[in-house]
């Protein structure tokens, strides 16, 4: 090879690796530095917080798959012989009659430590039965149920009284359960007999439980007048929310949560975190029709972790309760525990005060409309958290209720 050429090729090959050498960073250099400014929330631009609202889950959409039908193949025929269901037997119980013309019945005994003890009687369909069980140590427990198997009440939640309508005809037991020790107990069973003429549903009905009798003070209390309104407020900003969603004012010493928009549900926590507890509302239903509906949140996530999720109890406008279980709003995942369910219990209509209370112990979810138990659910998911105020317009925009009085009690061992 001529050397002329072969020298300057060499001198090519050197000048593009002298080249490439140049791109490589040098050893120790720092990674590169953004210019981005970082946004510096406001009052106007908001903070990042856990989702607080959720649309009606979308309409899943039907994709139609034309399927190549597989070649019969005859089957084998089987042969057996149906077994009946075996019935669950009915606990053997003592039977409770009442006197000539009587509604009411008062029964003493006494258990021994652990023993359950049942009795049984009839009553009619929408009949209100009220039981309630008293001893020295308040150490004996409720169970209610029907010989169809429906559980009102058990003695695992260690009530001491439950009342309800009744929804069919049978016979109704009642378990008397005793704790650690032997003990006396006074029973008392009270069915007002079915009413011919129909009461307007105008005024609260005197319900059976009442917390400050059961639990004492509440823990906490707030009259919803603005002087705990730094429990709602935003800690960075310290305003109340308004988003496209919900709003919540305090004026004229009064505490209101407002639903934007139709078909979303909205939910917004205070800073107060529990695990057991009783916790109890006094709302005004204000504006509303059909399923607007208010309601409260308990055992929420930690303040800004980035999502939502809880147990949602909410009354309509027309006198029924929803019990529901958040697992997520972004996307939207629940659970309904209680679908709509019309209560007798909760006034129905514009501007009529309800109370609301929610006992959550272990695993089991009891709520109260004005002193009455409505609903018993179980379910073993969340077991502490915040608790916040709910609402869910269904056909007033703009849905706005007040909150009159808010208190609980913490019950965790």
């Amino acid at each position: 090879m001529n050397k002329k050429i072969f020298f300057t090729c060499v001198m090519l090959v050197m000048l593009v690796l002298i080249t490439t050498a140049c791109k490589l960073p040098a050893a120790g250099s720092p990674p590169p530095v953004s210019t981005e400014v970082p946004v510096v929330p406001t009052a106007t631009t908001g903070v990042a917080a856990e989702p607080t609202n959720t649309s009606v889950p979308p309409t899943p959409v039907v994709v139609t798959v034309t399927a190549v039908p597989p070649t019969p193949v005859p089957p084998t025929p089987v042969l057996s012989t149906p077994v009946p269901p075996t019935p669950t037997p009915l606990p053997q119980a003592i039977r409770i009659q009442f006197a000539a013309g009587g509604t009411s019945a008062v029964i003493d005994g006494e258990l021994e430590a652990g023993q359950t003890l049942y009795y049984v009687l009839g009553a009619s369909a929408a009949q209100t039965m009220s039981v309630k069980v008293t001893s020295p140590n308040s150490d004996v427990y409720l169970g209610v149920f029907g010989a169809d198997g429906q559980v009102f009440l058990t003695n695992s939640t260690q009530d001491s009284l439950w009342s309800g309508s009744l929804p069919t005809t049978q016979d109704y037991y009642i378990s008397l359960t005793a704790s650690n020790g032997k003990t006396s107990y006074s029973l008392s069973v009270d069915i007002p007999p079915l009413q011919t003429v129909p009461t307007p549903n105008t005024t609260p009905v005197a319900g059976t439980f009442d917390p400050v009798a059961t639990y004492g003070n509440p823990t906490f209390e707030d009259p919803m007048t603005g002087g705990n309104i730094n429990d709602w407020t935003n800690p960075v900003t310290g305003l109340l929310p308004n988003t496209n969603f919900i709003k919540i004012v305090e004026t004229g010493a009064k505490f209101y949560v407002t639903g934007k928009l139709t078909g979303f549900s909205t939910w917004y926590f205070t800073w107060h975190e529990l695990t057991d507890l009783y916790l109890q509302s006094t709302f005004n239903s204000g504006s509303c029709s059909d399923k607007d509906a208010y309601g409260l949140i308990v055992r929420g996530p930690e303040h800004l972790a980035g999502v939502s999720y809880g147990y949602v109890v909410a009354f309509s406008c027309d006198g029924a309760v929803w019990v529901y279980r958040l697992d997520g709003a972004n996307p939207y995942t629940a659970v309904d525990l209680v679908s709509w369910t019309p209560s007798d219990y909760i006034l129905t209509g514009a501007n009529k005060e309800n109370v609301m209370g929610i006992k959550a112990i272990g695993s089991t979810l009891t709520v109260y409309a004005n002193g009455h138990q409505i609903a018993q659910v179980t379910d073993s998911k969340y077991k502490f958290g915040r608790y916040g105020v709910f609402v869910s317009p269904d056909v007033t925009s703009n849905y706005t209720y007040q909150v009159v009085h808010m208190s609980y009690w913490d019950l965790t061992p």
